[in-house]
């Protein structure tokens, strides 16, 4: 696998509710502290292709699977290539954090699209310095989100999560030799305790 790893891109994973966004709003702002300058973002993005994606995953329209696989594959060119993208930012000598990138898409579209039609469609996108996975079980997980009190997303079935944490592993197998420096992070710790644990590895 020799596609290319971004220096100071550095990329968020877990199951919804394993506190990814959390984390992403931490380390943006420990990282400020440390005087550097953060672009902090996430998948889907709030770009017009990304917009859409939301609608399908809070299940306003219905699309078919490979449909909604491939528009996360055009919201992801975007964000990496297009103007105010991840690589613009880079170049600029910013640290990129996001919450969320391929890895997502392995993990959640493989379950109804196949795994090998999701890794092709990605396999040429950049990759992250850093990969952070929060492991957290589905059931802490389930009991986060309902606290929460929103409605359930697409993928937010217990059942389905449970897939994707396979996927998730199997997509972590892949990628541990492509040259991303790949941490697996106990979720069941404090949020506090996992954004130290973070910056302990990126410093």
């Amino acid at each position: 696998m020799k596609t290319e790893v971004l220096k100071n891109f550095i990329v968020l994973e877990g199951l919804d509710g394993a506190g990814t966004t959390t984390q992403l709003n931490s380390l943006t702002a420990k990282l400020i502290e440390d005087n550097l300058t953060v672009f902090k973002t996430f998948e889907p993005t709030d770009q017009n292709i990304g917009r859409l994606i939301r609608s399908v995953l809070q299940k306003k329209i219905s699309l078919e699977a490979k449909t909604i696989s491939k528009l996360f594959v055009a919201d992801r060119y975007e964000h990496i290539y297009g103007k105010d993208g991840i690589i613009e930012h880079l170049d600029n000598g910013e640290y990129v954090i996001c919450d969320r990138y391929l890895f997502s898409s392995l993990a959640y579209q493989s379950p109804d699209c196949d795994f090998d039609f999701v890794y092709n469609i990605n396999k040429d996108y950049p990759l992250p310095e850093y990969l952070f996975f929060i492991s957290t079980p589905v059931e802490v997980c389930q009991e986060r989100l309902d606290k929460r009190g929103d409605e359930k997303e697409l993928f937010d079935a217990k059942e389905f999560q449970k897939q994707v944490v396979s996927f998730y592993n199997k997509a972590l197998e892949i990628y541990k030799d492509s040259g991303i420096n790949i941490q697996i992070i106990d979720g069941n710790k404090s949020p506090n305790d996992i954004t130290n644990e973070i910056l302990n590895i990126i410093r």
